[in-house]
């Protein structure tokens, strides 16, 4: 017997095979695994996982999964594009359900995002490189150490290893008749400025070249955990590839080189230490 049809799901709009974000999220996204590691990280400081902010958001595919992991849960999705928003009010926030109302888009520059105490600050798929000097990175790592609550989270992904340096093409099978393609075009080893490029290839039609186009500075690990410091953050960690499975980012202090690699950065704001006791005041000295 089949199942009643559930004629809503027929008025949901759904974004064409050749939707160049459709295919972004499809080649390149995991909100679901960086939700989770999100989670654990604020498991392991003994912090609460309620509010969200995910800068430089795109389609708002991780605030998104945020929301859905519980009716608690608050998420503030933060782009200067509003054409990804556009593509999120059409094709994502309806599929949400009662989640949507927790799922606030904000279209402004990252360094102006709202600042409401969040739990966690998330900036991923390397995108914090438009920053290409050290001053324009810390002005945003301290204006999102000012959006976190006190022992909040913030968390940023990172690529290296020596292929990260080369001109090079990448081609990966994404789906039936689909290849999706990251060229490295252009590396400056003086600047660290690199160029890189998404194309999709489809097994009938056209390619659809430079879907996607950054000019970024590639940053070191020690470089952003040393901008998170100055920026006021603490327990700065790097989580590293280490095993597979929902716990395979662990933190480490070192690691062997690889031809390429993906780690996270992560530093939190200070706990504020609790106020002082009346009796624990000390009294000035009584005057003679």
């Amino acid at each position: 017997m089949r199942a009643p049809h559930d004629s809503s799901a027929d008025a949901l709009p759904t974004p064409g095979p050749r939707d160049r974000h459709r295919l972004y999220e499809r080649a390149v996204q995991d909100p679901a695994a960086d939700v989770a590691v999100v989670e654990r990280v604020l498991r392991r400081f003994e912090q609460p996982a309620r509010r969200l902010r995910e800068d430089f958001s795109g389609t708002a595919a991780l605030a998104a999964s945020w929301v859905e992991r519980g009716p608690e849960r608050i998420a503030v999705a933060v782009d200067l594009d509003p054409s990804v928003h556009a593509w999120a009010r059409s094709y994502r926030i309806p599929s949400l359900g009662d989640a949507a109302a927790r799922l606030r888009l904000v279209q402004a520059d990252v360094r102006e995002a709202p600042r409401e105490r969040f739990d966690a600050v998330v900036a991923l798929n390397f995108s914090y490189g438009v920053f290409r000097t050290r001053a324009a990175l810390r002005g945003y790592l301290r204006s999102a150490r000012a959006a976190l609550a006190p022992g909040g989270v913030l968390m940023l992904d990172a690529f290296g290893g020596w292929d990260a340096q080369k001109e090079l093409v990448e081609r990966r099978r994404i789906g039936s008749g689909v290849t999706y393609v990251w060229e490295q075009q252009r590396f400056d080893p003086i600047t660290h400025g690199i160029r890189c490029a998404i194309h999709f290839e489809f097994a009938r039609g056209r390619p659809m070249r430079r879907a996607f186009e950054y000019d970024w500075r590639l940053w070191s690990l020690p470089e952003l955990t040393e901008l998170l410091g100055e920026a006021g953050l603490v327990d700065l960690e790097v989580l590293w590839d280490v095993a597979s499975g929902p716990s395979r980012y662990l933190p480490r202090a070192s690691a062997r080189n690889q031809a390429g690699w993906i780690a996270y950065v992560i530093g939190r704001r200070r706990v504020s230490p609790p106020p002082a006791s009346a009796g624990s005041r000390r009294r000035r000295p009584a005057r003679g």
